[in-house]
């Protein structure tokens, strides 16, 4: 017995309801939405077809149920096969988008509303 295919990240972040705003402004899909204890959170892929999921979560739930892990912070890679125009599509939702780097590879990062930062790869 092992693990199974499908993964799931889970994000600790201040505001749930900016970062569902975000992340649907950036293409990725919202394939659940639930309250638990009075907090909302959602899960998200970046493709209905995708065996990862996102698992938004507000900080102050966390702090609650599990305060060892708040400060816990994944670093996350994404990747695309048309790396120029989702960069235009970030950086046209935040001001922290980086250009397009080519070393080691083509790639740019930015963060979400909470400040965290993520890297785009291009294949």
């Amino acid at each position: 017995m092992g693990f199974s295919k499908d993964l799931g990240l889970m994000l600790y972040v201040n505001d749930v309801k900016k970062e569902k705003e975000f992340w649907s402004a950036a293409g990725f899909e919202i394939v659940d939405e639930q309250e638990m204890m009075g907090y909302i959170y959602f899960t998200m892929k970046t493709n209905v077809n995708s065996t990862t999921s996102i698992t938004v979560y507000d900080k102050e739930f966390i702090r609650q149920v599990s305060p060892e892990v708040i400060d816990m912070v994944p670093s996350i890679l994404f990747e695309t096969d048309d790396i120029e125009t989702l960069q235009k599509k970030i950086s046209a939702l935040t001001d922290t988008c980086s250009e397009i780097n080519e070393q080691p590879f083509p790639n740019f990062n930015f963060a979400c509303p909470s400040g965290m930062y993520f890297a785009v790869k291009g294949n």
